[in-house]
């Protein structure tokens, strides 16, 4: 099957551009504080074709008056090259392969075009184009050489931003059946699905994808649970903070997890009062979101003390009355004295949340804290046992720059053990990373159902992880037949008819019709049509044995191939399912 117009992909190598105003979530008026676009604009994916732009438009009055005028469609790169058969043995990394590499870790999934863009370059060009959309991605000017004032508290240059016209359409005509509250009818209070496709939009379509890997990386170190408070406003509040926040400083992150809603809510702090102190923030904001534990699961570096002094500062920090967002402090319900947290004071100030901010401020600082949080940075983008020298590395950025998360990213992906090919592909897809790459991959332009459905059933649903650790990344939580049969099922709904929920991608003028896509594009012969299909899931990397087995698979529509024979339209989706369902698509 297949149906998004490639001509709205784009390369990933788009100019920067000023900043639009967000189409935001629709709650202005309980905005997390400054969310100045600026901080969240740095990215690269999709550029709007006029069409798609006018149809999500002419359903929101007015809306193009507070959105900046789009970016025309990028120039389109051809399909990649025919693949003739491999020579026998083990496949080694293409040339190319760090073109590949960087849409791997720092998108979830090249689009067509971007992928198609990079089959056509040499190791040169992969290069200093892969070192180009990083430093887009970063809001770095591609032309400067890369900072080297990583291990100093002095700032990066301001953060060129991108516009991304398309996906603010998309979220606010998706905002658009929010329900509005009762008696509140200024606040929005989306339910779980209407959160979770509103975040799928962003990780789908945005061309900010790196700042997308944080924030989703943030939302699961400082994770939530929305059943612990039914609210969907709290978690997009939430959301917006760390977006906010996403390349800044750590202790920001930290304050702004602390002091919100669906964080007081799912750890108690909103009940936490003088006379019985409740334990269960401070507790995991030390051994989760701080400090940590080692190696053998011991604190690193905290105490039952420091535990119980802690909880103590925060005694007085609830949510507002109402359904607004928000935070509030009753100084009635806060502990007096001084507090004595990781072998630091903190004076008693029983007229607002300062108490608390310090030992927030105290743990961030912590060397503890930075080692624990380069760790889990390094294993998130490079290895799943990422080498001691990088970590160490990482970790004095982030003491030294005080805990600036754009200069720590900047000494993660110019490291040798990122640019290391033996790094390359070594990562095990999440489910999350498995289902969103699917849809950037193939270019689905259809309903986001599918993919919430599957990501749920896989274990892995968008703010609905009940434990405070968070999903795992590593692979020995997701290799496992009950994950790998949803992704196979997923697959199979994507590509072979009547499977489950109809899927469409590639082009919408082509009926949802595989071939026709493939023939639209000028391919033509059994080499094209693997070397573009390929191209798309596993940076054309195949053994002989496996080449063999899609070439026999296309081969079984029977007859000579060709893309006008509309028998070959079931072989076209049998091959493309073999393709996604080998266990070389499971890695990044």
């Amino acid at each position: 099957m297949a149906g998004a117009g490639l001509s709205t992909m784009m390369s990933g190598t788009t100019a920067l551009a000023a900043a639009a105003p967000s189409a935001g979530p629709g709650m202005a008026a309980v905005s997390p504080g400054s969310s100045a676009l600026a901080s969240s604009v740095v990215g690269g994916a999709s550029t709007p074709s006029n069409k798609s732009i006018q149809r999500l438009s002419a359903g929101i009055p007015g809306l193009t008056r507070v959105i900046s005028t789009p970016l025309p469609p990028e120039a389109i790169a051809a399909p990649a090259p025919p693949l003739d058969p491999p020579t026998s043995g083990l496949p080694v990394a293409p040339a190319n392969w760090f073109g590949y590499h960087v849409l791997n870790r720092l998108t979830f999934g090249g689009t067509p075009n971007q992928l198609n863009t990079v089959s056509h370059m040499t190791a040169a060009q992969a290069r200093d184009w892969a070192t180009a959309y990083m430093k887009e991605q970063l809001g770095l000017d591609p032309a400067q050489p890369w900072p080297t004032n990583l291990h100093s508290t002095s700032p990066l240059p301001a953060a060129n931003p991108i516009v991304d016209t398309d996906t603010d359409l998309r979220l606010a005509a998706a905002q658009g059946a929010w329900k509005k509250d009762d008696p509140e009818p200024t606040v929005l209070k989306p339910e779980l699905q209407q959160v979770q496709d509103h975040d799928l939009i962003r990780k789908i379509y945005s061309r900010r994808q790196l700042l997308e890997k944080m924030v989703y990386f943030w939302d699961n170190h400082f994770n939530t649970d929305y059943r612990s408070h039914f609210r969907g406003q709290y978690e997009v509040y939430e959301n917006q903070a760390f977006r906010a926040q996403a390349y800044g400083r750590f202790v920001d992150l930290l304050i702004a997890s602390g002091k919100s809603p669906a964080m007081m809510v799912y750890l108690n702090t909103d009940v936490n009062k003088k006379e019985n102190p409740n334990e269960n923030y401070a507790r995991e904001v030390l051994e989760l979101h701080t400090l940590g534990v080692d190696d053998q699961g011991h604190p690193a570096g905290y105490t039952q003390t420091d535990i119980n002094e802690a909880a103590k500062a925060f005694t007085g920090w609830t949510v507002p009355e109402g359904s607004a967002p928000g935070f509030r402090f009753i100084s009635s319900r806060h502990s007096p004295g001084t507090k004595t947290v990781l072998g630091q004071s903190v004076a008693f100030d029983g007229s607002g949340p300062t108490e608390g901010e310090r030992v927030l401020q105290i743990a961030a600082s912590h060397p503890s804290t930075a080692r624990h949080l380069a760790k889990k940075l390094c294993e998130y983008f490079v290895s799943e046992t990422p080498s001691s020298a990088l970590i160490t590395e990482v970790a004095s950025v982030f003491s030294d720059s005080g805990g600036d998360i754009r200069k720590v990213l900047i000494a993660i992906v110019t490291s040798a053990d990122f640019n290391n090919v033996a790094n390359y592909r070594s990562l095990v897809k999440t489910p999350l990373e498995y289902v969103v790459g699917l849809y950037r991959n193939l270019g689905v332009w259809s309903s986001h159902e599918p993919i919430r459905r599957r990501l749920t059933a896989t274990g892995q649903g968008l703010f609905e992880m009940p434990p405070p650790t968070g999903y795992k990344e590593k692979s020995e939580h997701w290799l496992n037949t009950y994950v790998l049969f949803h992704e196979t099922a997923m697959a199979y709904e994507a590509t072979i008819p009547g499977y489950g929920s109809t899927i469409r991608f590639g082009s919408d003028t082509s009926g949802g019709q595989t071939r026709l896509w493939l023939k639209s594009l000028g391919l033509r012969t059994e080499a094209d049509v693997l070397g573009f299909l390929l191209n798309l899931t596993t940076d054309r990397v195949a053994t002989a044995t496996e080449y063999q087995i899609y070439l026999t698979t296309l081969r079984s529509g029977g007859g000579t191939f060709n893309l006008d024979n509309s028998s070959v339209e079931a072989a076209l989706d049998r091959t493309l399912a073999s393709i996604l369902t080998n266990p070389r698509y499971l890695y990044q």
